[in-house]
């Protein structure tokens, strides 16, 4: 039901709503900052590039002539290569080939020369042909004449040769870490009130909390965008009990501090310190990185310049002081005059790379800025400790530590930093829980650092007490739990996510009382969140992730221990810690999940457990299981195990009888001897239940009459619930039972009895991919069809954001916007809004339209419009035969479905082809047979297969089953295979030896070995190389790979890795091809279909960005970032000038709108209500990192911050879920106003009245009748006094919120932000349904 609010403050109001849009903008700036940059490094690298290639091309090697170490045979042999060829630039040695007669290097003036020799070929052209060409020359020919070929790039040529140096060299006299903060750069500056506080910051200032005995040696790599400190000589004997390396002779070693161009948080900085009254004549090069560095033990091959790299998890200096390199994220490095000087001439270059902060002209020794230098000593970070522990609430304690570990603001400011003499420890113990925990939460995701935490906390605090803030909603089937990262140098407390709940953690915190935070979820990954690859993971990495893991994790006056990780957790890298209460112990928690006595190897006992780990949501249906006749079964917590309690509770409407004995459908394979299960995985469940079930489901399709299938997990056994009539089937064994369970699906035994569901059964539009187009050309389907069928999806994505009816049936077809999203889209498309017009609008197209640009681009997601994406199910009636399969599914829309009556369905007859993703042997892709029978006409949006034959069809595919796996299916005749192959035999890989026992230690073994050895990602790129390469998917290279990834994608459940053979390995120095974009690798242009359907990509995006962005009046002024999402972000001038044209003002009159008093009413509540949201939708942005208010309403992100870049799914999800979650609020707030008015209580929109004086009492039918009536263009007849009247008030209120976020009357004159949503998305049916009513 609807919350009142407090509107009376609202200046307060807009405190929080400012700080989270400018640290939007803040972030903005900065980007857009860090990409001109990047142009800058490009073009740097491009001229470099250019520069090389101008020397090979001019560049021979010369070989078997005499030694050139004697002047007389260098000079003869250039006056040979003058005479015959041309004017030579330069003749050297090649250095690297230590032999008696080293080759010659010659380089001549003119490209066209060194050309004849290879008889006007290009220098390029002959080395990929390895031309090598004879020339008899008598003066200095070892014997009579010298072989001459193309030089490939050689070591010292950028220095030598073009009089440059990719590479910038800085020696330093001394190092230290801390803590650098440049002047103007505190987020604090971004809170209204606090802006005179920057007038005090006029000069960074430098924390130092680690000096070290270190001069290292600093390289900065221009074309590798890498800095590396090199400190080998100050630290290697201190290392040399923990390497176990033996070099070689030829070999060297080093230990580096490293990190990239983009980790560097500002500028470095030449500062002086200060020192007394007297300015100390000390240099010192300032920097300041966004996340710890990568520490580095390389052993480098002098005879082949082969490195081996070994990461580090601490650093220990000459005098046994281990670097705080994983909580300083600042390094000083001191600088004698000649190294300043060394680094002026390279200062312009680093300035327009954005690496060095100088100005141009003066010397560089005089621009160094003079700066505070302060000193704290980390032994005084148990102070913090002490004063975090000093807090009461865990969660506070955890968002406290999330501020410091993200470096949101350092560990001395916290304790240092007050306000009236009471620092950020007593503010917090002082104020509200709830509140409090929101504006640490503000603090922990804005933009930057602070050095004024208290003073930032106080301002928030006070807005928020005086406005209410109101915290985003928490849907009733997720929770919001800590996340931890464990890096090789550090641990930090990313925050809290909100995320779907699974069975365990309700259990827990529901029945036994835990706390949220009792839970926690731990990932282990690089130090800036990706992945950890096995090149990663050294021994000492290794030992730190087992002895956190194994020994605990101490937090907040918690102890957190291993518990368990599921399959999806285990290839993100993550896992489920507990800090048990109420008396409870990890081992008590697992028994009670069920028994895994019959898992004998880690990796099935941890693929078993982590079923109780998947993301489901639990309904109100508790299972009567077979066995226990007198009523289900009720389990009970004992000391040493459950009991069982009976309740008669038989005819309860909540109570599903459960059969959980169904035998199989099998068949015999006489080719291999097995038995084959057709039904693995999938049960049945009576048709009326299932309707009563899916009600209780908040996602999924809007109308869910037509679901016949769920997947689900329902004590030990997982798979999918097919829906039939029982009346019909044969099986005995059905009758008298509403959920029948086979064997099949049974993994374990459990106590929980409660229905959970993970999916339900849908048409989801199907999409090829790089994968299906590479077998499809070994199938001979002509690269024409695939180009054709793109750039219809092209002409569709852009035509969309041109024509809106286009639009309204075409955007239901594609993946991407929830059913909620897309309601509000349609209903503004029907109500004659044009997309290239109203802003908002434009956004989500255009969010829709950029996602989809980039998935063709990254991945050839091309839309086949005769296609969909189903659960598989199997045939119980047996009335399908042998290769062939039964699809009804929904016919897209060519107009906007009102009701249940307009969701038409079709049968599919004829050959269809059938797959399932990811495919990559040419048998995964299979020709069947549909085919119609009535009988089976009720079942809607799934795959019936065929019971018949020796072996399954879904097994046929990758070794598919059926207990919830999608399969992809088309009957587009144009993709239709015109020579099938033989599908592969997926033989399961041979079983580990079994354990004697499941230990933690096995479990985390089992764990670190699958992050060693997840070579899947790594085989499905060695599958498109090689099938490029050999212009065959179906080349033995590739059937080899599709083998070993069948391997791969068992590897979590059997335990057993794929080794690919070194002859499979692909070299870096081997050129892929260039829609691989694989950074740093040699590229090819590849003209297989895939190139081109790639090229046609990049011609489209490069048009869009060439066009001018003022074209359209829907840009509304903002801005595009370099992907060309549209931001919320603009030139105030430009901003307003839209707001004129894009403002209909017959909009709000058709809605009823006439300016008397209570329109007055309604645009005051309409202006507060747009605030909150606002804000609200500021904060979930802020978040998550997303700048566009299309993208974070439709869920279509481009970029993905650091931290969600391994979850991309999983965060869209997330978004998506949240932000519906916003809708909901602030629907039911604008219902509820609507109620008030039409029962006459205006008083309810007055600002000054308290929340205490109307108490809201409006019950949820009485909201679900406001909507009815104000939403169901049905009721146009009711002649109802009250309904006509909630209708009429409904629409006015609808136009205060379309006035408030449209007339340039009410925007902000200085504002450069601009949201246009808010109308849209609590209101847009209504003003759609009152627009049409308006213009009848």
């Amino acid at each position: 039901m609807g919350k009142r609010r407090n509107r009376k403050n609202r200046k307060k109001q807009q405190v929080w709503r400012q700080f989270r849009s400018r640290s939007i903008v803040q972030a903005v700036e900065d980007e857009t900052e860090r990409e001109r940059y990047k142009e800058e490094q490009k073009a740097h690298l491009k001229n470099i590039a250019e520069s090389k290639l101008d020397l090979l091309c001019r560049t021979v090697l010369v070989g078997s002539v005499l030694p050139l170490g004697v002047e007389k045979n260098k000079n003869a042999l250039r006056v040979f290569m003058e005479r015959n060829y041309g004017p030579v630039q330069k003749l050297g040695v090649d250095k690297k080939r230590k032999c008696k007669f080293p080759r010659g290097r010659v380089t001549f003036n003119f490209k066209q020369d060194a050309e004849k020799i290879f008889g006007g070929i290009t220098l390029l052209d002959a080395s990929k042909e390895r031309i090598q060409v004879k020339i008899p020359c008598a003066s200095v020919g070892f014997k009579g004449s010298i072989a001459v070929w193309p030089s490939s790039e050689y070591k010292g040529m950028m220095l030598e040769d073009l009089n440059t140096s990719s590479v910038i060299q800085v020696n330093a006299e001394d190092l230290s870490l801390g803590h650098w903060f440049p002047s103007g750069a505190d987020s604090c500056f971004k809170l209204p009130g606090l802006e005179e506080m920057e007038e005090k910051d006029q000069a960074g200032t430098w924390v130092e909390e680690n000096p070290t005995k270190l001069n290292p040696v600093m390289f900065i790599d221009m074309e590798k965008g890498v800095i590396e400190l090199d400190v080998t000589h100050c630290v290697q004997s201190a290392l040399g009990d923990t390497l176990l390396h033996l070099l070689g002779a030829a070999e060297r070693e080093k230990i580096i501090i490293s990190f990239r161009f983009k980790d560097l948080a500002h500028p470095m900085q030449l500062c002086r310190f200060k020192r007394g009254w007297l300015t100390a004549n000390r240099f010192c090069l300032c920097l300041s990185l966004k996340h710890p560095p990568r520490l580095s033990y390389i052993v480098t091959n002098l005879e082949t310049d082969w490195e081996t790299r070994t990461r580090l998890t601490k650093i220990v200096d000459s005098g046994g002081c281990a670097l705080l390199s994983g909580t300083c994220l600042g390094y000083c490095l001191e600088l004698s005059g000649v190294e300043i000087s060394r680094l002026a001439k390279e200062s312009n270059k680093l300035k327009k790379c954005g690496l060095f902060l100088c100005e141009e002209g003066p010397d560089l020794s005089q621009q160094a800025e003079l700066i505070p230098r302060e000193q704290v000593d980390y032994r005084h970070r148990k102070k913090l400790v002490d004063k975090i522990a000093s807090v009461a609430q865990p969660r506070v304690e955890l968002f406290l530590r999330s501020i410091v570990d993200s470096q949101s603001c350092s560990w001395f400011d916290m304790l240092n930093d007050k306000v009236k003499g009471r620092d950020l420890f007593d503010l917090v113990k002082e104020g509200e829980n709830d509140l409090v925990e929101r504006v640490l939460s503000e603090m922990r995701e804005m933009h930057g650092k602070t050095r004024y935490p208290a003073q930032m906390f106080h301002q928030l605090y006070v807005a928020g007490v005086e406005v209410d803030e109101v915290p985003r909603p928490v849907p009733n089937f997720c929770v919001s739990l800590p996340r931890l990262l464990i890096t090789p140098c550090r641990m930090c407390v990313t925050g809290f996510e909100v995320e779907m709940s699974n069975r365990l953690v309700r259990k827990f915190i529901e029945q036994f009382g835990f706390s949220d935070e009792a839970f926690i979820r731990v990932s282990i990954g690089d130090e800036n969140g990706d992945k950890l690859f096995s090149d990663d993971l050294s021994g000492q990495v290794e030992a730190r992730i087992k002895e956190l893991v194994l020994n605990g994790i101490s937090l907040v006056k918690k102890k957190y221990l291993f518990l368990a990780y599921s399959s999806s957790q285990l290839k993100e890298q993550s896992m489920w810690m507990v800090c048990p209460e109420n008396r409870w112990n990890v081992i008590e928690m697992r028994k009670s999940m069920g028994d895994f006595s019959m898992c004998r190897t880690p990796a099935k006992y941890a693929a078993r457990i982590g079923q109780c780990f998947s993301t489901t949501i639990d309904t109100s249906f508790v299972g009567l299981n077979s066995k226990d006749t007198g009523g289900f079964m009720n389990w009970t917590k004992q000391k040493f195990g459950f009991h069982r309690q009976r309740s008669n509770e038989f005819n309860n409407s909540k109570t599903l009888r459960v059969n959980d004995d169904l035998p199989d459908i099998t068949s015999y394979n006489t080719s291999t001897g097995e038995t084959m299960e057709h039904s693995d995985g999938v049960g049945l469940i009576r048709k009326e239940r299932l309707k009563d079930i899916v009600k209780e489901i908040t996602f999924g399709p809007k109308y869910k009459d037509d679901v016949t299938a769920i997947q689900i997990r329902y004590g030990g056994a997982k798979g999918v619930l097919m829906a039939w009539d029982f009346a019909n089937l044969t099986h005995q064994r059905c009758s008298g039972y509403d959920v029948c369970l086979r064997p099949s699906m049974v993994k374990f035994k459990a106590p929980y009895d409660r229905l959970e569901v993970i999916n339900i059964a849908n048409r989801i539009p199907y999409f090829l991919n790089r994968n299906v187009i590479l077998l499809g050309s070994h199938h001979s389907i002509n690269d024409e069809i695939f180009l054709e069928i793109q750039a219809h999806h092209v002409y569709s994505l852009n035509k969309m954001l041109v024509d809106a009816n286009f639009a309204a049936i075409f955007l239901p077809r594609l993946s991407g916007p929830d059913s909620g999203l897309m309601s509000t889209l349609s209903h503004m498309l029907y109500a004659n809004l044009k997309p290239d017009i109203d802003p908002f609008l434009y956004s989500c197209l255009h969010a829709t339209r950029a996602h989809h640009l980039m998935n063709l681009r990254k991945k050839s997601r091309i839309y086949v419009e005769d296609g969909a994406v189903l659960i598989g199910g199997i045939d119980e009636l047996g009335l399908i035969p042998e290769g062939c399969v039964f699809l009804q599914v929904q016919r897209p829309l060519t107009r906007k479905a009102g009701s249940q009556k307009d969701i038409n369905y079709m049968v599919i007859e004829g050959p269809v082809m059938v797959t399932k993703h990811p495919v990559m042997h040419p048998g995964d892709m299979r020709m069947l047979l549909a085919v119609n029978i009535p009988k089976l006409r009720d079942h809607k949006n799934v795959l019936l297969f065929s019971q018949h034959g020796e072996r399954p069809e879904a097994d046929k595919m990758s070794g598919s089953d059926l207990d919830g796996d999608q399969f992809a299916v088309t009957w587009d005749d144009r993709l239709f295979l015109r020579n099938p192959s033989s599908p592969m035999d997926y033989a399961p890989p041979k079983k580990p030896s079994d354990s004697d026992s499941i230990t933690d230690g096995s479990l985390v073994e089992h764990f670190i070995n699958h992050a060693r050895n997840d070579n899947l990602g790594r085989i499905s790129m060695l599958w498109m190389d090689h099938a490029v390469m050999k212009k065959d998917a179906g080349c033995s290279e590739c059937l080899e790979l599709a083998k070993l990834a069948s391997i791969a994608v068992d590897f979590p459940k059997s335990g057993v890795p794929a080794s690919i053979r070194r002859e499979l390995i692909i070299s870096r120095s081997t050129p892929r091809a260039h829609w691989r974009e694989r950074k740093g690798s040699p590229t090819f242009h590849c003209q297989s279909v895939v190139g081109q359907l790639y090229d046609m990509i990049i011609d489209e995006m490069k048009s869009q960005r060439r066009a001018p962005q003022s074209e359209c009046m829907a840009m509304a002024g903002r801005y595009r970032d370099k992907n060309g999402q549209i931001l919320n972000l603009g030139d105030t001038h430009r901003i307003a000038k839209s707001k004129e044209r894009i403002y209909n003002p017959m909009l709000p009159t058709r809605l009823g709108w006439t300016g008397d008093e209570l329109d007055g009413l309604l645009i005051n509540y309409a202006e507060h209500e747009r605030d909150m949201y606002e804000s609200q939708l500021l904060e979930l942005m802020n978040q998550y990192k997303v700048k566009s208010e299309g993208e974070v309403a439709t869920g279509c992100i481009l970029k993905y911050h650091k931290l969600h870049k391994r979850r991309r799914h999983d965060v869209s999800e997330d978004i998506r879920r949240q932000f519906r979650g916003i809708r909901k609020v602030f629907r039911t707030n604008f219902f509820t106003a609507v109620y008030h008015l039409a029962h006459g209580n205006r008083a309810f929109l007055d600002a000054e009245m308290d929340d205490n004086e109307h108490e809201d009492d409006v019950t949820d039918e009485n909201l679900d009748w406001v909507e009815a009536v104000a939403t169901d263009t049905a009721l146009n007849s009711v002649g109802e006094e009250m309904s006509l009247k909630s209708r009429r008030l409904s629409c006015r209120l609808a136009a205060a919120y379309y006035i408030t976020a449209y007339s340039p009357e009410m925007h902000a004159a200085d504002s450069r932000q601009v949201f246009y949503s808010f109308p849209w998305v609590v209101a847009a049916d209504v003003i759609s349904r009152g627009v049409n009513e308006g213009s009848d």
